[in-house]
């Protein structure tokens, strides 16, 4: 279903490319979906026309937790 849900955000962008609620409905899409590249690329997109934007802002702070979290290797030891 996400699949989806991004080619529809994908589509509204060839129609209207500076659209701050399609940038963050496609964030926060990839977000859902664990790839926290995309999401953040997609915040930044939408906060770069809407600085100030409360839930863009709270959850690009949280797709970069969440991409650290991820990107270590539980079999890692630390010293």
């Amino acid at each position: 279903i996400y699949h989806e849900a991004i080619s529809c955000y994908e589509r509204a962008l060839t129609l209207l490319n500076r659209s701050l609620s399609t940038y963050a409905g496609l964030a926060y899409t990839y977000h859902l979906q664990d790839n926290f590249s995309a999401a953040i690329t997609y915040y930044h997109k939408a906060l770069w026309l809407k600085p100030d934007d409360q839930f863009c802002t709270e959850m690009l702070s949280l797709a970069l937790v969440d991409e650290g979290r991820h990107g270590i290797d539980p079999k890692i030891e630390f010293e």
